[in-house]
C-alpha cells in the first residue's frame, strides 16, 4: 500500500491547502460543502435563476443528497445539490464535474431518474396512509438537471449552444419537435469553453461569463472583480471567502483538499511502479496533466513537487 506519510509529507501539506483567499470550487465536494447548504439558499438561488432564464424561485427546501439504488446490486448516489421549490415542488439537481468522461448525458439521464421515482414513491405511501389519490395518478411536478462542466461536449453543431456556452434538452417528437412531458428538464453549461486566463476577468462580455470565470478561478484571486458587482457575484464571492468560514466548515475544506492531493500521490504512486514494470507508457502527459489541476486548484509548486517527488524544475517544465 502506498505510504502517504513517505511521499506526500502529510503535515506540510496540512498546513498549504487552501492557502488562497477563496475556496477552489470545481471539485463537487468543496462546491456542496462550500456553496449548496442552507445558509446559502439565496446564493443556490441566484444560481439556478442564471441557468434557467426566466424561472423565479421563491424559497427551497434542500432535499437529502444521498438516494439508494432500485436493487441491492445497484450502488447508492450522492448528488452535489438536491432542492425543491417550497411553493411549487419543482425540483433541481445540480451536480458540478470537473474532469471529462465517457456518457456524461446518460450518467445525467440516468440521475433524473432518482427524483421521479421519488415523486410516485410518495404518492405511493400517501395511497398506503389513506389518503384519497388516484391510483392511475402518474403525473410530475418538473425536474431541472443542471450540469456544471468545466469541459466540452460533443454537439452536431455549434447552434446547440445559447450564449456560446449553455445547451438545454427536453423529451420532444423528432418528426415535429412536440413535447412528450413538462416534466423533464436537462441543462449543461460547459465552463470549459471558456477561453480566458485567470488575469483576464475584464474580458468578461456579460454575466453569465463572469459567473464561469468566477467558478473557475475564484480561487486564484485575491478579491473580488470591481465589475462583479451584482447580487450572485457579491453573495458567491462572500460564500467562498475562506477566512470568513467556521471552524467546522474550514476542517471540511482542508480535509476535501488533502483527500484530492493523496489522489494524486496514489496515482503518482501506481506511475512509479507502472514504469518499474514497463508499463508505463504515455503516462507523462497524463503526469503533465495531473500538475496542471493541482496548480489550478490552488496548490503551490513546492507542495505538488514534494507530493509527487518531483524538483521545482520539473514541475515547471511540466506546467
Amino acid at each position: 500500500m502506498f505510504n502517504t506519510n513517505k511521499g506526500c509529507n502529510m503535515a506540510n501539506k496540512q498546513s498549504r491547502v487552501g492557502a488562497g483567499v477563496y475556496a477552489y470550487l470545481l471539485y463537487d465536494a468543496t462546491f456542496k460543502t462550500v456553496v449548496c447548504t442552507p445558509e446559502n439558499e439565496k446564493l443556490v438561488i441566484e444560481i439556478l435563476e442564471l441557468l434557467i432564464p426566466g424561472k423565479r424561485i421563491g424559497h427551497i427546501d434542500f432535499i437529502n443528497k444521498e438516494r439508494h439504488g432500485l436493487v441491492v446490486s445497484e450502488k447508492n448516489v450522492t448528488f452535489d445539490l438536491l432542492c425543491k421549490e417550497k411553493d411549487t415542488d419543482e425540483e433541481f439537481l445540480v451536480e458540478v464535474q470537473n474532469r471529462e468522461m465517457d456518457s456524461f448525458r446518460d450518467r445525467m439521464l440516468s440521475y433524473s431518474t432518482y427524483p421521479v421515482r421519488e415523486q410516485l414513491a410518495v404518492k405511493l405511501q400517501k395511497r398506503r396512509s389513506g389518503e384519497m389519490i388516484d391510483p392511475m395518478d402518474y403525473s410530475l411536478k418538473p425536474v431541472y438537471v443542471i450540469s456544471m462542466v468545466d469541459f466540452v461536449l460533443e454537439h452536431d453543431s455549434e447552434e446547440a449552444l445559447e450564449e456560446g456556452y449553455i445547451s438545454r434538452y427536453e423529451i420532444r417528437n423528432g418528426r415535429n419537435n412536440e413535447l412528450l412531458t413538462q416534466s423533464m428538464h436537462f441543462v449543461f453549461l460547459e465552463m470549459g469553453r471558456m477561453g480566458l486566463g485567470f488575469n483576464e476577468w475584464d474580458k468578461c462580455r456579460n454575466m453569465l461569463e463572469q459567473f464561469i470565470f468566477s467558478m473557475k478561478f475564484i480561487h486564484q484571486l485575491t478579491e473580488r472583480p470591481e465589475r462583479f458587482d451584482s447580487p450572485l457575484l457579491r453573495d458567491l464571492f462572500d460564500a467562498t471567502e475562506l477566512a470568513s468560514m467556521t471552524v467546522t466548515q474550514r476542517q471540511n475544506y482542508d480535509t476535501i483538499m488533502t483527500n484530492e492531493l493523496d489522489r494524486i500521490c496514489q496515482i503518482s504512486f501506481a506511475e512509479k511502479k507502472g514504469k518499474a514494470e514497463g508499463k508505463a507508457e504515455g503516462k507523462a502527459e497524463e503526469r503533465a496533466e495531473n500538475v496542471k489541476a493541482l496548480l489550478r486548484a490552488g496548490f503551490e509548486a513546492g507542495t505538488i513537487a514534494n507530493a509527487l517527488g518531483l524538483t521545482p524544475e520539473e514541475i515547471e517544465k511540466l506546467a
